[in-house]
């Protein structure tokens, strides 16, 4: 039994705009994607995808298996992609296969994993619930905030995974202050400028291929910075962070994830935030990630206000989203998938995708005119737009499920 099928199930529209553009499994969640932490811990398995229909050109893109690929009468260990693969679920997965569980799911009767030979039975327990009275100790990310929430546990256990890689060169870099050089892992084609702190007495810091640090920046970790990502000068970047590859980083973040893409180069802060891909932060944009009264914070998603459960919330961008220079953003806020935002005081607390403008007033932007500036950006960066990611976008503009 070497197959898994690891799938997204309904509770996708619980991450707002983040998952409009992506299934769960390729949303960043530490160093990797969901998908890519799997992958790695689970060697030996052949790996198949369960997700909605319309990201078929974006998961043939990764050259991965679908589900449909998976031979009728086979046998398969289905895993919910929401799922957090550390090392609880690793003891569970163990027992899973030794004693083939048939199935179990969360106190709703969400499929979290289970043996199927079925590819019926389990679309139909995906779609609409699992019986049984097997409820595994779990962890899961149900909102976006479990994202940036769990950094600091998932950037320590992918260390770990990462370390083992032979690209790793001994931190001797000139003028260059070290704290706890064991966490530390810099890329033999990175670039440390002189100037710059890297403390790893907190946590890890590791620094990807062709990355650069530029002078007199900070940086306390944990910490991912990845491929071929340029932090600006006299940087400040906190703990729990992590940078996708070929980002632009700069200012005041702490405690964010940001997608592959996309820029916050300028002063400013950025605390406790998710941000999609091709999305840029202008210069001076700052956000609130806790409220005057210290409260608990609320996010407005799917029409309801969610109780996060958390104090420290910041904000939610969907891809290809910008802010113009000193814009604010308020605590919880969640802006949609390419979206404008700009103008004084604090804009709407939720602003829908395709939407531009800010607390005066917001107005849906054209569709056309929005993918010339998506192509303008991506072409900047030598990428182009594929049909298959078009078609995503056109989905949402004309708000397709």
């Amino acid at each position: 039994m070497k197959k898994i099928v690891l799938f997204e199930d309904m509770d996708y529209k619980n991450f707002g705009p983040l998952t409009k553009t992506r299934p769960v499994f390729e949303l960043r969640n530490g160093i990797y994607s969901i998908r890519e932490r799997y992958e790695k811990l689970l060697k030996g398995y052949e790996f198949y995808f369960f997700y909605r229909k319309n990201f078929d050109p974006v998961m043939n893109r990764l050259n991965v298996k679908k589900m449909s690929d998976l031979g009728e009468g086979a046998q398969f260990i289905a895993i919910n992609a929401r799922i957090i693969p550390n090392g609880n679920f690793l003891k569970y997965f163990k027992i899973l296969v030794e004693n083939k569980s048939k199935l179990a799911a969360d106190d709703n009767g969400v499929l979290l994993t289970g043996i199927f030979t079925s590819k019926i039975e389990f679309v139909n327990c995906v779609k609409k619930g699992a019986k049984t009275n097997v409820k595994p100790m779990l962890e899961l990310i149900r909102y976006p905030w479990d994202l940036t929430n769990n950094l600091n546990e998932l950037l320590n256990y992918d260390f770990n995974i990462i370390r083992q890689e032979n690209k790793w060169m001994s931190p001797k870099v000139n003028n260059v202050i070290i704290e706890n050089k064991d966490n530390v892992l810099i890329s033999k084609s990175a670039v440390i400028r002189p100037g710059v702190i890297l403390d790893a007495s907190k946590g890890p810091v590791i620094i990807d291929d062709e990355a650069e640090i530029m002078h007199n920046s900070v940086i306390l970790g944990p910490v991912y910075i990845g491929k071929k990502s340029l932090i600006k000068i006299g940087s400040k970047i906190y703990g729990n962070t992590s940078i996708g590859e070929n980002c632009k980083a700069g200012g005041e973040i702490e405690g964010t994830l940001i997608h592959a893409f996309s820029n916050k180069q300028h002063d400013g802060f950025l605390g406790h935030s998710y941000i999609g891909e091709w999305c840029n932060l202008g210069a001076d944009t700052n956000n609130s990630d806790l409220k005057n009264n210290y409260s608990l914070v609320k996010v407005e998603l799917n029409g309801k206000l969610i109780d996060s459960g958390s104090m420290f919330v910041g904000m939610f961008m969907g891809d290809h989203s910008k802010t113009g220079i000193n814009t604010m953003i308020n605590t919880g806020t969640v802006i949609g998938v390419a979206c404008n935002v700009y103008g004084e005081g604090f804009p709407p607390r939720y602003i829908e995708d395709f939407h531009w403008g800010g607390k005066e007033k917001l107005v849906k932007y054209p569709f056309n005119k929005t993918l010339e500036t998506v192509k303008t950006v991506m072409g900047r960066r030598g990428r182009d737009l594929d049909k298959g990611d078009e078609e995503v976008l056109k989905r949402i503009f004309l708000k397709l499920k």
